[in-house]
Formats: C-alpha cells, structure tokens, sequence
C-alpha cells in the first residue's frame, strides 16, 4: 500500500454538502481520489479547509489536511517567511509516497523542491492544453513560465490526457517519466437516463470566462432558433468584457434560459434531459462534461479545436462542426436513427475507456514498473 498526498486549494468546493465553483482539475483529481481509495491506497488531501460547511457523507473518510492561510502574511513576502514552511512542514509531517497536483503552475517549482528534499515521488497531472503552448501567455507571464518549466522538470512523472501534451511533453522534457492516461469519472451507481424521445434542450455547462467562447454559444443559439438552450454556469468574478457582453447577449435570445451554478448532484439530472452537451471552448484537455454527459447516454457537439485525440469522430460520439453554420447545417440533417447510435455509443464508451476503479489500478501497476 502506498500513501499519495493531494495538492489541490478547490478540491474542497467538491467535498462540501453547498458546492461552489471547482474547476475540471479538481473534478479529475476527486476521480482518482476515489479509485486509488477503493485500490486499497492511502489517501491524504491538502486543501483549503478554512470553508464553512460539512463535508459530504461518502467524503468523510478523506484525511484532510489544512493549506495555509490565505488571508495571513504580507503580499508578496508570505511565500518564503509563511506559505513554504508551512507546506513543508505539513508535507514532511504526512511522509506521503506520492504528491499530486492537478494543475502545473509556478507552485510547482516550489512542490518540485520540496518533494526532491524530502524524497517523495512528484505527479505532475496536465489539466489544459494551453498550459504546454503559446496561449500560455494570454494568463500568464514570462517569470510564471519559467518557474512552471522548472516544476515540470522537477517531477518524477508526467500524467497527460491526450496525444497532444504528450508529444508536447517528450519533445520539450526528453527523458522525463510521462504517459497518457484518460480522466477517471467516479458516478454513482443510481443513474437514470432519460429515453432519448423524451429529451427537451441542448445543454451548455461551465464557468463564464474567456476559455469557454461564449461569442460562439451566442452565435449558435441565435442560429438554431427553434432549440431550447439550457445554461449552467456561474460568472466570474475577474469576468473579462467580452465575456460580459456575449453573456448580456445570450440573455436576450428568447430560446436561452439560464439555470445558475449546479452542484455536483445536479450536473447527471441535467445532462440527462438533453439533446446534446454543447461545448464551444478555445480550448481544454479533455473535458469532464464529455464523461458526464456521455455517462447518460448524451452525445457531444463540439469544435475541431475540442475533439481530444478525435474521440467524438472516431467513436460517432456526437457532431464535431467547424463554426456555427456548419453545425446548424449538421445538426438539421441529423436523423433519428443516427443520434439513437451515438447516444448508444456513449456510454459504452465511458463504461470501457474512463472507470476510475480501472484507471487507478492502470496507474498504480504503472508506477509500479517505474
């Protein structure tokens, strides 16, 4: 039995009866939480624990230990007088085998350091592409590239989700320990899937910012006007204008209703009752909306920009379009008997390629061998 730590400040957002907003990072981390467990792993989880609110019941045999406190220390200095002791410290006192983190930023410099000091092996998980590329430098500045590198090198293994990163990963960190390994989805077993007749909107899930494209979602339900669009998703606060704009746009499409922030609960009901899951993103690395929607058997519409290693074209999961006409011409060729094989499709391939139980075996025979 070994002994993983994970490094994740949102996680908690999931762990709590009142969710808020957490981020697909946290979601996956949760998925491999959940299986290592049931592999007979020990599992720890440093998070922000300073939240008010009980923790789910199937959540109260995580360890949980507190990550500092955000609010105390000057800016700037509490790094190095406060943050980084403290971490070490409370990294030191837990003698994990592995740390995880789900997200590579500048941190991971400093968990990198840390885990070489104290001889713990560093799982570094890519949560986005545009963490590895140019589009890095939209968030983020030169000093935060650097020091993200610096973390990345400083790993003992590299965990991608797709083809991209890792070829990303083996060209730029030649000899460095990587695989591609698919997210887990961890779902309750008490499913309902709703008949596919029976089904009302199109569904869109997400945070309001930048990445999620919302002049294409505007741009799609202005076309396809005779579909109800179902919105789930809470804005942000650093919500960048045109973000703004398209959101005050959407509002005013008659066939657009808004159903505010979901918690995990809600997600699986929601996706049930759709059509189709429509994901208008830049970019992502393998989003866990798919998992969820394809767990109810919903397909998936998505740009050629979201299409991770061509899943949705390679296993007929949904409709892949180029821009907005192309897939309101798509869409209004597609028959029934066609979206009753892709909706079937789904879930078996959710069931075959994304069980957490399975995914965290696979990862524990693969550290194993390395």
């Amino acid at each position: 039995m070994a002994r993983f730590l994970f490094y994740d400040d949102k996680i908690i957002n999931i762990l709590l009866q009142e969710e808020k907003p957490s981020g697909g990072a946290a979601v996956q981390a949760y998925g491999w939480i959940r299986g290592l467990a049931e592999a007979g792993q020990d599992i720890y989880v440093m998070t922000n624990n300073n939240r008010s609110g009980s923790l789910k019941e199937e959540c109260k045999d995580i360890n949980l230990i507190p990550l500092y406190d955000p609010k105390k220390g000057i800016r700037w200095l509490r790094w190095l007088y406060y943050r980084l002791p403290y971490i070490y410290k409370k990294i030191k006192h837990t003698n994990p085998d592995y740390l995880y983190q789900g997200i590579p930023g500048w941190t991971s410099f400093l968990l990198g350091i840390i885990c070489r000091k104290l001889n713990i092996k560093y799982i570094l998980r890519i949560s986005n592409d545009y963490l590895l590329d140019s589009r890095f430098y939209k968030n983020y500045s030169k000093t935060h590239r650097f020091f993200q590198r610096l973390g990345i090198n400083a790993t003992y293994c590299i965990l991608c989700q797709n083809d991209y990163q890792l070829s990303i990963i083996k060209n730029e960190f030649p000899g460095k320990i990587a695989i591609k390994i698919p997210n887990p989805i961890f779902l309750k077993n008490n499913l309902t899937v709703v008949d596919v007749s029976s089904r009302q909107y199109i569904a869109w899930l997400g945070l309001y910012q930048y990445q999620k494209n919302l002049q294409l979602l505007y741009e799609i339900a202005y076309l396809l006007k005779e579909e109800q669009f179902l919105i789930a998703g809470k804005e942000l606060d650093d919500c960048e204008e045109e973000t703004r704009y398209y959101l005050d746009k959407l509002k005013q499409l008659p066939n657009v209703k808004f159903t505010g922030f979901l918690s995990r609960e809600q997600v699986l009901p929601f996706l049930s009752k759709a059509k189709f899951l429509l994901n208008t993103s830049h970019y992502e690395g393998f989003s866990n909306t798919f998992l969820e929607a394809m767990s109810v058997r919903t397909p998936i519409m998505s740009s050629q920009k979201v299409n991770p290693d061509s899943i949705i074209t390679k296993h007929n999961l949904g409709i892949v379009y180029q821009d907005s006409s192309d897939l309101q011409k798509q869409y209004l060729c597609l028959t029934s008997e066609a979206y009753e094989v892709m909706s079937n499709n789904t879930l078996n391939y959710v069931v075959q390629q994304h069980d957490y139980r399975i995914l965290s075996e696979r990862l524990i025979n693969f550290f194993s061998r390395n």
